[in-house]
């Protein structure tokens, strides 16, 4: 009968857990665990933009209607079922909605140039109740987040920061596919 080395044991070992590693979120899944963050979203309600300063927002030529414009129709195109927030239906029970929030902190630079940190969150509110005290609480949940730093001249911000947000909705209806549930067709 062949003799098994520790070393081989080991490895056989370590193996199996990187198999395991690899399934076990599908297997929480099957088993009743807990879904990935966005599973099942039916709407996403895209809010207008968060300018941290309107005033330097709007000498760098930021709109929130046109920012949150090209959001929606970023979103449409990848197949996300997006909104804008003015056009949204209130909630309903049984219906998961989450908000996707634009934040835009810009800064002047002596009227030249503008630098923008510009971030977007999905995130939804809701009023929880957490033991021991039976007191409802408001709560953000945040289901994703991203963010880049940009900096350009008044001229062009506009067009920076809305291509900028179009690549993080990308990255955000990328995400959101991964996490709806698979149909498997019968056979």
């Amino acid at each position: 009968m062949p003799r098994i080395t520790p070393e081989f044991r080991n490895l056989i070992t370590k193996s199996a857990a990187v198999v395991f590693f690899l399934a076990a979120p599908s297997l929480a899944h099957a088993q009743g665990g807990s879904a990935p963050a966005m599973f099942n979203v039916k709407e996403v309600v895209v809010q207008y933009a968060h300018f941290g300063d309107p005033e330097t927002a709007d000498t760098c030529g930021l709109s929130r209607e046109e920012l949150a414009a090209a959001l929606v129709k970023t979103l449409k195109d990848d197949n996300v079922p997006a909104m804008p927030a003015a056009e949204a239906n209130p909630p309903m029970i049984g219906n998961a909605r989450i908000e996707l929030v634009s934040d835009i902190f810009s800064f002047n630079s002596q009227g030249l140039d503008c630098t923008s940190w510009v971030s977007l969150t999905a995130q939804s509110r809701n009023s929880v109740h957490i033991p021991p005290v039976d007191i409802s609480r408001n709560v953000t949940i945040t289901y994703w987040h991203e963010g880049a730093l940009l900096s350009s001249s008044q001229a062009t911000h506009q067009h920076i920061i809305s291509d900028t947000l179009q690549k993080l909705a990308r990255h955000f209806a990328q995400q959101y596919k991964l996490d709806q549930p698979t149909i498997v067709p019968k056979q």
